[in-house]
């Protein structure tokens, strides 16, 4: 059975595994450059300068201040978090890259704007899709659960679509967790009738995609490789679908489709390592995984 820790550190995973062709949209290049990438890779764009092989790309280092700022208090604080966050990107030493959310939310908070209001107008996936900490938290209910990841995505993403892409997909890791499927979940939750910023239009795109003849690149490449909401939130949901029992082979097949890999595979990774244990992926993705030691060590001080 998957733990709470399985859907942090599969999480992590999904955005390691896409440090190396992160943000390379022409699969024929992925192709000519790689091949068919299986594991970690140092950055091939200048975006993640710095990195080496098993590092995170600044998605994943955005969820590791999520993960330190709830093992230092033992429970979620947009205060602190949004403290620890802003002491993070603004130390000169840091060595991550500062995409259009994260500079307009730090010069709207060094502007004076109070937390509450310092999001940007961003659409990106990547801003619901740091979220997996908070479920190593116990929670009064699940609207607790729901609320903040609610908040935590708002800090830096105004869209209404990403905020409530943060509800739809802890709503579902958590249904996963307590032993449905994930087709089940992701039915059940699409079918609720609160969304007003998701549309149907994107499950039944995913429904449609994950049955067909294509490959899982061609159908990602179809529904849109960039970061926006719509086009991620869709290849997310479509690889879920086409590949419920198999972890390894939607994180592999996500790396390789292009483009916005990174925010896809935390999210799938989240909801894959709610349902099968980290130990079930490659043993090479665990261990070589650079940030391990640290994040079984907050792990540690939440259990």
């Amino acid at each position: 059975m998957a733990a709470p820790s399985d859907i942090v550190f599969t999480s992590f995973i999904g955005d390691a595994l896409a440090l190396g062709p992160h943000w390379i949209y022409q699969q024929k290049e992925l192709r000519q450059r790689f091949g068919h990438i299986m594991g970690y890779l140092p950055p091939a764009t200048a975006y993640h300068a710095g990195r080496k092989t098993g590092d995170f790309t600044h998605y994943g280092d955005q969820t590791l201040i999520v993960l330190r700022s709830i093992a230092e208090l033992g429970h979620f604080n947009l205060t602190h978090f949004s403290k620890v966050w802003r002491a993070f990107w603004e130390d000169p030493t840091t060595i991550s890259y500062r995409d259009s959310a994260t500079k307009k939310t730090l010069a709207h908070l060094q502007s004076g704007m109070p937390l509450e209001n310092a999001a940007s107008a961003s659409a990106d996936l990547a801003g619901a899709a740091r979220i997996a900490p908070l479920f190593l938290l116990e929670w009064e209910n699940d609207a607790r659960l729901f609320s903040a990841a609610r908040a935590l995505t708002a800090f830096t993403h105004g869209d209404s679509a990403v905020i409530e892409t943060a509800e739809f997909f802890a709503r579902l890791v958590l249904d996963v967790q307590r032993g449905a499927s994930i087709s089940q979940a992701l039915e059940k939750t699409a079918r609720l009738s609160h969304w007003k910023a998701i549309p149907m239009e994107w499950i039944t795109a995913a429904q449609l995609s994950s049955g067909s003849p294509s490959s899982d690149a061609e159908a990602l490449n179809d529904h849109g490789l960039t970061c926006h909401i719509p086009d991620a939130f869709t290849g997310v949901c479509h690889l879920l679908l086409r590949h419920p029992e198999a972890p390894a082979t939607a994180l592999i097949e996500n790396i390789n489709a292009g483009g916005d890999s990174a925010a896809r595979g935390m999210m799938i990774g989240m909801v894959y390592g709610a349902a099968f244990p980290v130990s079930t992926l490659p043993s090479a993705w665990l261990g070589e995984l650079n940030a391990r030691e640290e994040i079984r060590a907050l792990i540690a001080k939440l259990t």
